[in-house]
């Protein structure tokens, strides 16, 4: 048994040991800042959102996760001196990870694109000044295809959509004023619409319902993918075209506004009618 003078000695003992591991706890917790644990690699939210809105908003800038599942994300840049190039950004700042050669003509705009059909995105793809469309795989960034030189003098607008019946999707360009669909697993040319089109910007959806996609031009035509005709074209749009299903009906509805300044129009091409918010 303990006398008196050891056992007020061995509780003060313990009772400092205690306070000592309190203080250590809290050094650590300050020292790896407050609020939820976040990776090493992690980006912030606002790295995240400053991406994402220049990803959004700029036809030269694109973004995508890393396809290995490794932390931060991947952006890709197509500058004016005719290259494309591709950086990851993660906690730790941003670095090169990718450098295109050099591309015939200027970059008009770059995307990112499932072309296997899997629902995730797998390469990279880009038109230039020059009417050639390149297409770079996301693993190991190989060139997969390029258009043939001088095989058109323009694309004036390029977006990807599965318009037929297999998995993969297509590459659907307005190429020398003609609606064309390149095939993303073979890359063959698959259709060129009879008609021509002026558009510089297209989106491709079932916007009608019939369980079939249709391509929407900036031009204000809303066209069949099967005939590359004109299903409608009643109404003017602005310059600037996404489809989105803003009533939760499963049918995506047109929005259209001006890049700038100016007001939304919002278009139900099942009904053939603009949306009007009274």
């Amino acid at each position: 048994m303990m006398n008196s003078r050891a056992l007020v000695a061995f509780r003060l003992v313990r009772s400092r040991h205690a306070f000592l591991l309190i203080v250590l706890g809290l050094a650590v917790i300050l020292l790896s800042g407050s609020g939820p644990a976040r990776a090493q690699g992690e980006l912030t939210y606002s790295q995240y959102r400053d991406l994402s809105w220049a990803a959004i908003r700029m036809e030269h800038v694109t973004k995508f996760e890393p396809i290995h599942g490794e932390e931060g994300m991947f952006f890709a840049i197509a500058d004016r001196y005719g290259t494309v190039q591709v950086s990851k950004m993660d906690a730790n700042g941003v670095r090169l990870i990718w450098k295109s050669i050099q591309l015939s003509g200027i970059p008009d705009e770059v995307i990112t694109a499932d072309l296997d059909g899997d629902s995730l995105d797998d390469s990279i793809l880009c038109r230039t000044s020059n009417g050639k469309v390149y297409v770079w795989s996301m693993d190991g960034y190989d060139l997969l295809w390029e258009s043939l030189p001088s095989e058109y003098q323009m694309v004036s607008c390029f977006t990807t959509a599965n318009m037929d019946e297999d998995q993969a999707n297509e590459i659907v360009m307005i190429a020398d004023n003609r609606i064309v669909y390149v095939d993303g697993g073979t890359f063959t040319k698959s259709f060129t619409s009879i008609n021509e089109y002026s558009a510089t910007q297209m989106r491709c959806g079932d916007v009608d319902g019939d369980r079939r996609i249709e391509i929407v031009l900036n031009t204000g035509q809303v066209v069949d993918s099967v005939s590359g005709d004109i299903e409608w074209e009643d109404e003017t749009f602005f310059g600037k075209i996404e489809l989105f299903d803003i009533n939760g009906d499963g049918i995506p509805e047109i929005l259209t506004e001006n890049p700038g300044n100016g007001p939304l129009k919002v278009f139900d091409a099942g009904h053939r009618f603009e949306v009007r918010f009274q």
